[in-house]
């Protein structure tokens, strides 16, 4: 299909001239240097004709400018190339000339050239013509070519958006199931009924992280209802500790994130600040013009570095789906960070 559309364009060439041709006579009637009896004389069948040459004349041309961008492009050596253009268009006009010098000696066209103005006209309309066919049709094979180029450049950059984008998701799986194992490994020597419900929870949460694996975007309602079961796990873990709220949450909402985007937040919370009963880490959740913000008190360990990580990760997973990404900031000793939703294509 894509090869049809661009056959098509050289057959607008002919048009085009034609066009130009028609402007022309309209400036010469419009300015007096001809009437329109003298242009009445012009026999149809000799402009059925030239439109036919133009266009057998055009698709030749293609032909060659296709090889010759095969073996000698201009960026590999231009004057060479140069010469080879040069070269074409002095064998067509040399054709055409002989062509119509032939035709004229056999009577097979009238000889209209009765001064010699017109006979030199003769020689250099052709070598006009072929050299401006040849400059369109390298300007249409340019113009061909570099969308054929950006088209390809826009395909890998997808493929490899999306592998990049694939890449980051299974590492965050992967650290999402190692944390857990180890918070579930401490749990065991301290309750073995808080081990069990921990499991089933557990089991619960890896089942989504498993259902979402080939999903680049989530509802709202699903990564809450994720975020809120994890939470809960660590709650088995530091109880009074840690607390949690969800406010102002549109369950129904149609807009989408990524999925474990919560999660990363809620891990770097729970890494990076002290929890105990007398200083509880307290965990907001809310939802704000299609934004989800995520807030935590500020109780820094000495002994954690923050690297950053989590936060480079979802601003690149979010520049991988095009979407504007979060903002990250800390206020009056608040964590705030602000999640975009992103509205789902199909909308």
């Amino acid at each position: 299909m894509l090869h049809f559309k661009n056959k098509i364009k050289f057959v607008l060439v002919p048009f085009i001239t034609f066009l130009l041709a028609f402007i022309s006579i309209l400036f010469m009637i419009m300015f007096e240097f001809r009437t329109v009896a003298d242009f009445q004389e012009l026999p149809y069948h000799r402009i059925f004709v030239g439109f036919l040459e133009t266009l057998v004349l055009v698709y030749i041309y293609n032909f060659f400018v296709r090889k010759f961008n095969g073996f000698m492009p201009w960026k590999k050596n231009w004057f060479i190339r140069f010469v080879l253009d040069l070269l074409l268009v002095l064998s067509f006009t040399t054709i055409v000339i002989s062509g119509a010098q032939l035709a004229i000696k056999f009577g097979l066209i009238p000889h209209e050239i009765p001064h010699e103005g017109k006979r030199e006209f003769m020689y250099i309309m052709p070598l006009f013509v072929s050299s401006l066919f040849l400059v369109i049709v390298e300007m249409i094979i340019a113009m061909e070519e570099r969308n054929n180029m950006e088209m390809k450049l826009a395909i890998l950059e997808k493929e490899q958006l999306n592998t990049k984008y694939s890449v980051l998701k299974e590492q965050l799986d992967h650290h999402f199931l190692f944390n857990n194992l180890s918070v579930l490994s401490s749990l065991i020597y301290e309750s073995t009924e808080k081990a069990d419900k921990f499991i089933q929870d557990f089991a619960a949460i890896y089942r989504y992280v498993l259902s979402i694996n080939k999903q680049d975007l989530v509802t709202v309602s699903e990564e809450l209802d994720f975020i809120s079961t994890y939470l809960n796990l660590y709650k088995f873990r530091f109880e009074e500790g840690l607390s949690y709220k969800l406010n102002n949450i549109d369950y129904k909402s149609k807009f989408r994130l990524p999925p474990l985007t919560l999660q990363v937040l809620v891990e770097n919370a729970i890494k990076h600040n002290v929890m105990s009963r007398n200083e509880p880490l307290n965990i907001e959740i809310s939802m704000l013009n299609n934004t989800l913000i995520i807030q935590n008190n500020l109780q820094i360990k000495s002994d954690v570095a923050s690297t950053s990580t989590g936060q480079s990760n979802l601003i690149e997973k979010y520049l991988l789906l095009e979407s504007t990404p979060p903002e990250f900031k800390i206020e009056n000793n608040t964590y705030i960070a602000r999640i975009p939703l992103i509205q789902p294509k199909d909308d």
